[in-house]
Formats: structure tokens, sequence, C-alpha cells
């Protein structure tokens, strides 16, 4: 304790280097822990059930043709529940639309139709009522639902008289056995799970529902184990139908891991390897600080030595007051992780993560940043007290005329700025790599009109069989919005430009193939006529897609001018056909009738993709996307266009309602906000290693006061000196850069997957680093060497 009262009295006589070394390490430890928040919320915190991690996914690989995270055939779900040993409660899922309706307005909600063993498998007992019974999900089962607890809030104002209410759900009529408790939404985000009441036999192996599928390992079961078996089951399959399985494999991964993907998890553990650079750089400039601060409390040291105290007391001392900074920085960093969170939960929301993620001051992120303020303590701090206590203390006690000079510092100090400009250059690197990705997604040009139209998505889920029926729906729906005030136009199309769209094989009339794998590949859009014209995509040959093309006439197709490069060797493609699907496919061929530009496919990793579209009325979508262009600001007509839907059908809502500017956005969130992260990373760091060569150079000169005076009294001139310290300057930061850059080129290869049209080792970002880092480390050295220049050698020689 007198240590710490001691350092506490010591830290307040030096105001300047403790309000600097505090804000230093605030950023470093307050950067730390909000994105090791993240990535315990996202990754290592896993599902909120007990023994969560034993739940398991299973997913099918074919990598011979690319496909990777396949779910399951309905047919080979049941005979892989028949053959498997390793899990309980295997359980088969998909997620879909379920509208709602009977109770109110009809609202749209994600629903899980599950077999009723997904409840057994998370074990979590309803609220109120019971879950699926056996039985219950079997074709022709009686129709019952369990409601989650927004549902219930919601539509029902909590009533506990709930149970046996009879509601609309895809225009069937369900009867509610049972409510799940708050914050229960497994699998995918569910408010409703509907039994699945699927035929588990189709006549075709492969045909029916593909589901996701999973289990819980059993007690003695390792998930290796697991994996084991499901391996030999899936090549077991392989022999046994060679036409649909050949190449497949059967993987068993975590449920987390199945439900987030691999790229999630590389990119946010390099964002905190790339913060954790942050932490390590303001601890050594705290280091670098408190050293310069050592080197004036030599004879202090000295005499306490000399009254007793012994080296681990003076190392105690000296680890007392960087723990004082580290906790001040721990306090102040945790209110900025507070503040980081919170916005980046704003982002998040509308994004629809997994259900799991939990962002928050979790205990365990609240331990991790007080390891990471001992540890900064450790860092900052032990280098200063090792240097301090290893002074010879008879040299200390006669060095009285110059009282630091007995501790030697320098290597030590010089080696802390080439680490510092080293983990710099790495984290400019990836910010310079961020701001270009950013500003080449926010000056792009998508091809299309974007200003000025609203759009929402509608649609018909399963069950409703009627396609002639939701044919007029659709017709009347644009006819009805184009007569109201304000519309200019209306489109309807299965996805938005830059939305994505469906997509597989196809075959060019005329061309050959050996196997499917040969077969190309392309997106495609199905939309009404008037779609081109309302997002003034201009037609290049032939025509766009019109009210004549009807489901009786002649099927026809639109092209994209990569689409024409690509398969049809850039030559006149109008008048030739293609067909969707494999080699056996009956799909109609398509007479391709025009050829339209390139625009963006809303996919950060082929943001131009080879794409075809088709006649809405000759290909029908149950979900469409509705675009409506207006005269006035585009969400103004929310109401009436939901009140269309509701004349047409009341059983149908309306949602993902965006301005087409948002709905462009949306897909590219992540780069946008890791982009803004990584560039508060290397402006962060640039601050923190201009401030560290300054100190240095800063103390440099403090040290050398008499030298310089001597010098300049001996005829030396002003340039001399200054050529002198930037000489020294210069060493430090051209060491540090070439290894930084090293460095560089590993964290730009790992950045690859958020960048947006961007090499990983851009030579404009590496050279651009490079001049920042000279013109801040010329005006680092040039503040303390001009300063050197005034000194009179007469008062230099006699400073001692």
């Amino acid at each position: 304790m007198r240590d710490f009262k001691y350092g506490l009295r010591s830290l307040l006589k030096s105001p300047g280097l403790t309000i600097v070394a505090v804000l230093a390490l605030t950023l470093g430890i307050g950067l730390t822990t909000t994105m090791f928040s993240i990535v315990y919320g996202v990754i290592i915190k896993g599902l909120p059930f007990a023994d969560g991690d034993r739940i398991v996914e299973l997913r099918r690989d074919q990598a011979s043709r690319g496909n990777r995270r396949m779910q399951t055939p309905v047919a080979e779900y049941e005979e892989f529940k028949a053959q498997q040993t390793s899990l309980d409660a295997f359980s088969g899922w998909y997620a879909g639309t379920v509208n709602v309706s009977g109770t109110g307005d009809a609202e749209r909600f994600t629903g899980a139709f599950v077999t009723s063993s997904v409840f057994e498998l998370t074990r979590v007992k309803p609220l109120l009522g019971r879950t699926l019974l056996p039985g219950e999900d079997t074709e022709n089962g009686p129709r019952v639902a369990v409601i989650g607890h927004t549902m219930w809030e919601r539509r029902f104002g909590s009533d506990s008289a709930v149970l046996n209410t009879i509601i609309r759900a895809n225009g069937q009529s369900y009867t509610i056995v049972g409510v799940m408790p708050d914050g229960f939404r497994f699998p995918d985000d569910a408010a409703i799970w509907l039994p699945l009441q699927l035929a588990r036999t189709p006549a075709v192996r492969t045909d029916g529902q593909w589901l996701n599928v999973g289990g819980r390992l059993k007690q003695g079961v390792t998930i290796a184990k697991a994996k084991s078996e499901f391996d030999v089951i899936g090549r077991r399959f392989q022999t046994l139908y060679k036409e649909t399985n050949e190449g497949i494999t059967a993987v068993i991964i975590s449920f987390v891991d199945a439900e987030i993907g691999p790229d999630p998890p590389q990119l946010l553990f390099t964002m905190l390897g790339a913060v954790f650079f942050v932490l390590l750089i303001a601890c050594a400039n705290v280091a670098n600080l408190l050293l310069d601060r050592a080197a004036h409390r030599t004879k202090e040291v000295g005499i306490r030595t000399a009254l007793g105290a012994s080296r681990t007391d003076v190392i105690r001392q000296f680890l007392a007051e960087a723990l004082l900074l580290a906790a001040a920085g721990a306090v102040i960093g945790t209110v900025l992780a507070q503040l980081g969170i919170d916005a980046f939960n704003r982002v998040l929301i509308d994004t629809q993560p997994p259900f799991f993620i939990d962002i928050r001051l979790h205990p365990p992120v609240l331990v991790f940043t007080i390891v990471t303020a001992l540890v900064a303590t450790l860092f900052s701090g032990l280098i200063p007290a090792l240097q301090s206590s290893r002074a010879d203390i008879n040299e200390v006690l006669k060095d009285e005329s110059r009282g630091s000079s007995s501790l030697r510092i320098g290597k030590v100090s010089k080696g802390l700025v080439v680490f510092e400009i080293a983990l710099s250059c790495g984290l400019l690197v990836a910010s310079g790599l961020m701001i270009k990705s950013v500003t080449r997604l926010n000056s792009m040009d998508p091809g299309f009109r974007t200003a000025g139209i609203f759009t929402a998505r509608v649609g018909f889920p399963a069950g409703y069989s009627d396609t002639t029926m939701q044919r007029q729906f659709f017709d009347q729906l644009r006819q009805r919005l184009a007569t109201t005030p304000g519309v200019r136009s209306v489109a309807i199309a299965s996805a938005l430009p830059g939305g994505g769209g469906g997509g597989g094989s196809f075959m060019v009339d005329g061309a050959k193939y050996g196997t499917e794998r040969d077969l190309p590949d392309a997106r495609n859009i199905a939309v009404s006529a008037g779609y081109f014209d309302l997002f003034d995509i201009p037609v290049r040959q032939g025509r766009g897609i019109l009210e004549t093309d009807r489901l009786d006439s002649d099927p026809v197709v639109v092209v994209n001018q990569l689409f024409v490069d690509q398969y049809l060797g850039g030559k006149d493609a109008l008048g030739k056909r293609i067909r969707p699907g494999g080699l056996k496919s009956t799909s109609p061929w398509m007479t391709i009738v025009g050829v339209v530009p390139t625009t963006f496919s809303g996919e950060q990793d082929k943001p131009r993709r080879a794409m075809y579209y088709m006649p809405l009325t000759q290909n029908h979508s149950n979900f469409v996307s509705l675009a409506v262009r207006t005269e006035g600001p585009p969400m103004a007509i929310t109401a009436q266009v939901r009140s269309a839907i509701k004349a047409l059908n009341p059983d149908i809502p309306m949602y993902r309602v965006y301005s087409m500017q948002e709905a462009l956005a949306r897909p590219t969130w992540f780069i946008r906000v890791f982009g803004t992260m990584f560039m508060i990373f290397g402006a962060i760091a640039l601050f923190l290693a201009s401030v560290g060569l300054y100190a240095v150079m800063s103390f440099s000169v403090s040290r050398r006061v008499r030298e310089m005076g001597i010098r300049m009294a001996l005829g030396a001139q002003a340039r001399d000196v200054i050529g002198m310290i930037f000489r020294q300057g210069i060493v430090q930061v051209a060491v540090g850069m070439v290894l930084g850059l090293g460095l560089s080129a590993a964290i730009a290869q790992v950045m690859q997957i958020i960048l947006f049209e961007v090499e990983p080792r851009d030579p404009v970002i590496f050279g651009g680093v490079v001049g920042v880092l000279s013109v801040v480390a010329l005006i680092a050295c040039l503040v303390p060497a001009r300063r050197a220049t005034r000194i009179d050698p007469l008062v230099a020689l006699r400073a001692d």
C-alpha cells in the first residue's frame, strides 16, 4: 500500500506523462475489450443451453463441384437417423417464412418446420403448454403450433389463455399448444415452430424438402468419434447411390460453427489480432515514457537502495506505478468498450444475426479486461523497473554531474520505437486497404438507378399451390400501385438488382458437355415487364421483358454482357438458346431476345456476375421483391403499398421494407463496419507511434544537452546537430518499416475476405503507408532537433 500511495503522489507530480500514459492504455485496453466482447459473443460463448457445445449439425460437402455445407434430402435424413449411433435427439428442420393471420393484421415471421425431437435437442422446457409430440411431425398429422415469446407478447398480449387458440399460418389453421420462454429462438431465429409434415420417402431420393440435420452428442461420445461414424455412413451412401451421392461426404461440426460459417471467425480473430497490436503499441509507448521518467529518478533509486531497499523493492515500486496507470486505463477503457459495443449492436440488429449472438460485457469479458490490464502492467512497467533496479549504486551516487547518465536505456528505448513502428505499419496497411475498399464501395456505379425507389418483399409460403391465383395477385398488385398518386412505375422480380438472385447450371444450345461439372453457371432473376425501365438499365441489343411474354408464349430470356462474353464468345447473342438445369433437364429452351449491361451483383467476392433475366410470368416465384419508383420520397408510400396488399389478400404481409439505396447497402454492411474499425485502429496506431517516436527523440535530446553544447561551442552548425538527430531517428523508422512491411503482407492476405475490388498487396497502399510514416517520423524528429539548435552553448556547459 505504501508503494501505491507513493506511486500515486509521484504520478500526480507528472500530470503530462500521467495523462498521456492513461490515454494510451485507455485506447489500447478499451479497443481490445470491445473486440474481444464481439469475438466472445459471436464465437466463444456458444449456445444459451445447458451443454450447448454438445449440439452438432450435419453438413454434406461435394468438393469436386465446389459445393460445401449442403443440406440433406429428407429421404437421406431418414437413412442417417436409422444408421447413426452417436447422437441423441437426431432432428431435421428447415427455416421458412410463416405468414401469421387470424388474430390481427397479417405478419411475417421467421418460422421453423421441425421434427418433434428438436425440442429434446435443446432440453428447454416451454413456458406454457407443451412442445410437439412424436407423431405430430408425420405426414397428415394434426396441425399444431408452438409460438415464441415475442409472438405471444406482440399478438396475444402475454395472455396465459393463449393455449388452444386457432391461428392461420401460411393460409392454414393451426392450434397453439405451447409457448417457449423468452430468448428461445432455436434453430434459426424462429418465432414459431410448425411440425415437419412431409413424405419421408419420396419417389426420387433427392426429391422433397432438403433439411438442416443435427443432434446432441451422447454421453461419452466426442465430436471426433461422431465425425468418424458419419464419414463411414457418407462413404457407404457414395457406394450405394453413385448417381446422387458421388463425391459427397458427411461432415459433423458444432452447431455454432455450422451457423456462423468459416469466414466470420477468420475475420473476427484477425480483427482481434489487429487490436492487440494497438494494445502492444500503447504498452510500448507507456514503457518508453516510464523509461524516460526512470532515467530522471536514478538518484532517488540509488538513495533508496543505499538505505536498504532491495532490487525487489525497487521493481515493486515501479510496477505499482504501472499498475495504477493500467487500472485507470482499464476503468476508462471499459466505458469506451461499452460505447463501442452499443454502436456495434446498433449496426448488427438489422442484419438478422444468429439468435445465439449476444454481444455485451459478460463476466468473462470483464475478467479478460482485468487480465489485459495486468499484461499491460507487466509489458509497460517491467522494462523500466528492471532497468532502474540494475543501476550500480556507487556509480549513481558519484554521478553528480549528470544525474541520469548512469541508466543505460538508449538501446531499449530505440528497440521499443522500432517495435511500435513495425506494428503501426501493419495496422496502417490494413487501414489503407479498408479505406480504399469502402471508398470503392461508396463510389461504385452499380449500373442501375437507386434514388427514389421504394422496395419491399412479399410472397406466398409453402402451402399456397395455386400458381394461377398467385400470378393474378402480382398482376393486380402492379396495376393497383401503378394508379397510386405519386407513383411513376412499378416492377416485380424474384430479386432486386444487386440483391443476388437464383443460380445454377445451364446449357447453351449446340454446345457439348461431358459431365455435369462441365456445365456453365450463372445467376438468374425472374422479372416483370418494366423492370429495366424502372431501374434505368438500358437494353443494348434486342428488347427487354414485355407484357406480351406470357405463360402461353415462347420462353424468352435477356442476358447481361458478361454472360455474352463469358459463355457466348462475345458474339451476337440474339436468337441463341439456353436451358436451365443439368444434362437431364426437361426445362424448355429459352431464346435470348436482349442484352443489357453487367450490373453490380451485390456480392463482395464477385461484384460482377454472368446473369440472365426471365419473364416472371413464365418462371413463377412464390416470393418476390416489389419496386416502386416514386416522384417524391420513396418511403412516403409505405402505407399505400401495405393497404393495396391487404386489400388483395389479408394473409400476405409485407416485409423488408427499404429504400433501394438502403437495400443495396445492407448486403455489404460488414465491409463498412469493419472497414471503419480498421481505420480507427490504424489512426490510433499512427498517433501512438508518432507520440512514442517524438518522446524518444525528445528524451535523447534532453540527455545530450551538454554534448550538443560542446559541439556547438567547437563550431558545429545547426544543420550538423539536426542531421545527427535525424540520422538517429530515421534508422529506427527504417528498421521498423522493413519489419512492418513484412507483417503488413501477412495481415493483408488474411484480410482478403473483406476487401472490395482491392488487391491485398496494393502497391499504392503500401507505398502510401511508407510515405505517411516517413512524414510522421520527419515531424517527430524535427521538433526536438530544432529545439536542440536553440541551445546556448554556455548555458549547456553550465547546466550540470
